[in-house]
């Protein structure tokens, strides 16, 4: 994980570290086919739009405009923002500019560490899963036994309050090294959300921007972590806050972590 704070931002990982060898020829990673990998949004009936599909890359970030009622976000975002436990870490640069929570499922003692901070879990509430019963489905995932086990929250108080750019790349999810699938969901206030490519190559697009909404959800998945970094910039003519959910799979746990014990032989 780079630098998540909002005034100083790193160069981005094509400037500084280097860049990886292609894989398969002249793409950068295995096709999906040959991974299995399935796309969130293509096999669940509702009117999923891919911003992104970066096919050598084997990179992709869907948009759903608001499947919700206003009601619900409304109602979602008070029970949100009232039943978390939410903190303001001291990063290397300072207080970062944002409040956020860890949650995860029973069990799980992860701590999710990145950008040399520390959050400490916090077991999913009776209102995640409600929420997530809401949610899932709309991509394809039916099942809670296949739900994510994991959500990082950042709730931004107005424009002033912000994420700098970086890859959720963390050990916790392996995102570096196979495919990882992220769902996000905006409720509140509508923020610009920026992704940028990692070692473009001549020609190459470099950069993508959408305006997420009260209600609209976004995935980034397969190998995005790897070859895309994300942001929410400052925007000073936003007054009002913003909730922002994603939830992933715990792929690698902490190795004092039970789940982790459970699985051991």
């Amino acid at each position: 994980s780079r630098s998540r704070g909002g005034g100083h931002e790193e160069a981005g990982r094509g400037a500084g570290e280097g860049r990886p060898e292609k894989l398969a020829g002249a793409a950068w990673e295995e096709t999906r086919e040959k991974t299995g990998l399935r796309l969130l949004g293509e096999s669940c009936g509702q009117p999923w739009i891919y911003l992104l599909k970066d096919e050598p890359r084997r990179s992709f970030a869907g948009f759903l405009r608001r499947p919700l009622s206003p009601e619900d976000c409304r109602s979602y975002f008070e029970r949100i923002r009232a039943g978390t436990d939410w903190q303001q870490p001291d990063g290397p640069l300072g207080v970062i500019p944002r409040r956020t929570s860890w949650m995860v499922t029973r069990g799980c003692t992860c701590t999710y560490r990145y950008g040399g901070i520390e959050v400490l879990p916090r077991e999913f509430p009776p209102w995640m899963h409600e929420l997530m019963g809401a949610i899932m489905p709309l991509c394809g995932i039916q099942e809670p036994s296949k739900w994510p086990n994991s959500c990082n929250l950042n709730l931004y108080d107005d424009g002033g309050m912000s994420v700098g750019w970086h890859a959720d790349d963390e050990r916790l999810f392996h995102g570096k090294f196979a495919d990882c699938q992220i769902v996000s969901l905006s409720l509140g206030a509508a923020r610009r959300f920026e992704l940028r490519l990692n070692w473009p190559e001549d020609g190459e697009r470099q950069s993508w921007q959408v305006l997420l909404g009260d209600g609209d959800m976004l995935t980034m998945e397969g190998m995005m972590q790897k070859h895309f970094q994300h942001r929410v910039p400052r925007e000073d003519g936003v007054t009002a806050p913003r909730i922002n959910l994603t939830w992933r799979w715990v792929a690698r746990h902490a190795p004092r972590c039970p789940v982790e014990r459970q699985r051991r032989p």
